[in-house]
């Protein structure tokens, strides 16, 4: 039953409410009555009535101020308003302030029915409303730990493309990641392990997480992502550097100890290095996996850390580097220079942090140039300029690398022969933009008379529809149809001056079948009608 509250200084009024209207009906019951605002209120505090159906002018306190405090103590609450002719100013005023409704006084007891039963679906409606969204909250949270993982995962594989939505979601499920280690914890997989059934395996994969998560707890905050088998990835952020690497060496030892005595399970532990960020996260499982490698080096049952490989032939991918590389070049050859500006600070970056010599970055630089200098050729051949310029230029980029010795010269190179190439595709694509929508206007141009539709423009310049319509707009100011319109009404101001001509013959000779269109069109554009603008032309 939802609750209702009567507020008027005239008892006959509030009798009559009371006493005229089938509350069981509307599934309501009169819970309280007031003489006035300051009353109500009161009441309204104690009892949070769902419907209120007061007077706006009351002593002490008007329904105006009551409204305004009610909406703050229940603001789902539908209040109905009693007014008389004199006081549509106040009713203006309170349905601005959140009011349901109004009814003047004296009025039929079948407009106060209406209005109510209108507040009591309304309020079925929010409250069903509101259990929904309380049902899918509780379900939301409930799968929180799994979205979590989802997103630690796709982190971990490089999946996610979208940094902002990235930084969203982390948010949204509580991760915080900073300064943090990665280890892989590996199950040697014996007879016994071999011979478990898949729900065992979830159940031992479960204890070794919680195994983790107790060692680990305090010294780090512990997220996990499950894998295959009864391997698991542990992401640990560090609240205290000090000491960090022989800490986790013995936090390791302590895992394997308390595992083997459990579950009877060996486990062999690959430790990254440090990562200070989320986008790290990719890269310190491959470190995890690389250190995994060296295990017939170390033994089964061994921890590896990745930083004690140096002394072992490692081959390194550069897979971070690759990755920012491949992103710059797809930037160019888009003519992005927003992008390419921002990704040269994420390869910077790398090429700061990366310890392999000038030498190397040497190497690395006239690499990255040749194939900025193949994208540039691709242009110089759509453009008709000959190809040996290209090569030229290549040649005199790599004498500057042979003779820079500083890396950020080297970085410098390389960025501005980017944006140089970058600016020039850019330019070359709008002025492609420019050449489309100038085969479009004259397609146009030269076939008005015929029924003419977006998809024959479309066909004409080899290009979608959709796209055709973008360009108008950004070229034009304007879409396809009012150029097409325009077009046909300047053609037909001209054939006015020929007296000869009909209106519905120039409507035909313009391309418009509809006499009485096209003269409703012509007044759209010009403000006078086709009769209208040849007499002014006599």
């Amino acid at each position: 039953m939802y609750k209702v509250m009567i507020v008027d200084d005239e008892p006959m009024i509030r009798k009559g409410i009371r006493t005229m209207v089938n509350w069981e009906e509307h599934q309501c019951q009169v819970v309280c009555e007031a003489f006035d605002g300051v009353e109500g209120v009161e009441k309204i505090r104690e009892l949070k009535p769902e419907i209120i159906i007061t007077d706006i002018r009351m002593p002490e306190m008007d329904g105006l101020t009551m409204i305004k405090e009610v909406k703050d103590i229940i603001p789902n609450s539908k209040i109905i308003i009693l007014t008389g002719f004199r006081d549509f100013d106040y009713v203006y005023e309170a349905m601005r302030l959140g009011a349901f409704g109004f009814i003047l006084k004296p009025s039929k007891i079948s407009e106060l029915n209406s209005l109510i039963s209108r507040a009591v679906t309304e309020l079925r409606f929010e409250n069903d409303r509101d259990e929904e969204i309380n049902k899918l909250r509780a379900l939301f949270e409930k799968n929180v730990p799994v979205l979590r993982e989802k997103l630690l995962y796709e982190l971990m594989y490089g999946v996610t493309d979208s940094t902002g939505d990235i930084e969203a979601r982390m948010k949204l499920f509580g991760i915080e990641i900073k300064h943090f280690v990665m280890i892989v914890v590996s199950c040697e997989a014996g007879d016994e392990l071999k011979a478990l059934s898949p729900y065992d395996r979830h159940v031992y994969q479960f204890g070794i997480i919680k195994s983790v998560e107790e060692v680990f707890s305090g010294a780090f905050k512990v997220l996990s992502i499950s894998l295959k088998e009864l391997d698991s990835v542990f992401i640990l952020s560090i609240n205290d550097k000090n000491q960090l690497d022989s800490v986790i060496y013995e936090k390791c030892v302590n895992l394997q100890e308390m595992v083997g005595r459990c579950f009877n399970i060996t486990l062999t532990i690959s430790v990254s290095t440090e990562g200070s960020s989320s986008s790290d996260i990719q890269y310190k499982y491959q470190e995890c996996l690389e250190a995994l490698e060296y295990k017939h080096y170390a033994g089964n049952g061994s921890i590896i850390q990745y930083g004690d490989l140096n002394a072992f032939f490692r081959y390194d991918a550069y897979s971070q580097l690759q990755s920012v590389q491949q992103a710059i070049l797809e930037s160019i050859k888009a003519g992005n220079e927003e992008n390419v500006k921002d990704k040269f600070a994420e390869l910077e970056d790398y090429l700061t942090k990366n310890k392999s010599g000038l030498a190397w970055l040497k190497n690395y630089v006239k690499t990255f140039l040749f194939e900025v200098n193949n994208i540039r050729n691709s242009v110089l051949a759509l453009e008709n300029e000959k190809s040996e310029e290209g090569s030229v230029s290549l040649d005199g980029l790599y004498k500057l690398v042979d003779d820079a010795n500083d890396p950020k010269a080297l970085t410098e190179l390389m960025r501005e022969a980017s944006l140089r190439i970058t600016g020039r595709i850019n330019r070359f694509n709008t002025k492609s933009i420019k050449l489309i929508v100038k085969k479009a206007v004259e397609y146009i141009r030269e076939n008005y008379k015929e029924p003419l539709t977006l998809n024959d423009v479309a066909a004409h310049v080899y290009v979608s529809p959709s796209y055709v319509s973008r360009m108008f707009g950004r070229e034009l100011g304007k879409n396809f149809v009012d150029y097409l319109n325009e077009v046909r009404i300047e053609k037909a101001k001209e054939l006015l001056n020929d007296i000869r001509y009909k209106t519905y013959e120039i409507a035909d000779r313009v391309g418009i079948q509809d006499a009485r269109y096209f003269s409703r069109l012509f007044k759209k554009y010009t403000g006078l009608t086709p009769t209208e603008f040849r007499e002014g032309l006599s």
